[in-house]
């Protein structure tokens, strides 16, 4: 059953059907829900599928989620994320690989790459995309590529790594490593590592 609660606690596996609306939502285990949840606050080790919409004030823990849209104000999260939809936050920092179908957006995004990930559209204020050097060890004896793909990237301060993508905007904007871009377009300062490949960049006069 979904529903308004005070504070929901799963320990081992819970499914709801419909909606739930909580103060705290805290998971151990596995948790199911078909419609939307949203809670001031998510504490998650392990898995937590909503079919709807996932909306929190305060978003962190370890394990895998997957949800139709994500909204949240501070999200820090070491695992794997799946919005099929937008994905917001104010902050938002990750550890692992995510997946996000349409948008994603934040204020302060840090993303530090553990396996290939993707997003549609990726804008904010700060955008920092780097690979984890536990991946980089990865990559060793894994035949994918750690990356980043994205078709645009607009940020006001954006440094990427192992990033491709058709367009990055911003105002100051620093290529790393292992990046293939097709476009660049910036207003400050630009910075390209020797190991990026860049097929175009634009300076945009303010």
């Amino acid at each position: 059953m979904g529903g308004c609660f005070l504070d929901v606690k799963v320990t081992g596996e819970g499914k709801f059907a419909g909606d739930v609306d909580c103060l705290s939502f805290s998971l151990t285990g596995n948790s199911g829900i078909s419609g939307s949840l949203r809670t001031e606050k998510l504490k998650l080790t392990g898995e937590i599928e909503v079919k709807e919409r996932l909306t929190a004030g305060a978003l962190h823990g370890q394990g895998e989620i997957k949800c139709g849209s994500l909204s949240a104000e501070r999200f820090k999260l070491s695992g794997d994320l799946e919005v099929s939809g937008d994905c917001e936050a104010e902050k938002l920092q990750m550890t692992g690989a995510l997946r996000v179908g349409r948008l994603l957006n934040a204020d302060n995004l840090e993303l530090v790459l553990f396996g290939p990930s993707r997003s549609s559209e990726v804008g904010g204020g700060s955008i920092t995309i780097k690979r984890s050097k536990a991946g980089a060890l990865l990559k060793q004896v894994q035949p994918k590529e750690i990356l980043f793909t994205a078709r645009v990237i607009e940020g006001d301060q954006v440094d990427i790594q192992n990033t491709c993508a058709e367009v990055v905007r911003g105002e100051n904007v620093i290529i790393g490593a292992d990046c293939e871009i097709g476009i660049v377009e910036y207003r400050g300062k630009l910075e390209i590592h020797k190991s990026a490949t860049v097929k175009q960049q634009v300076k945009v006069t303010k």
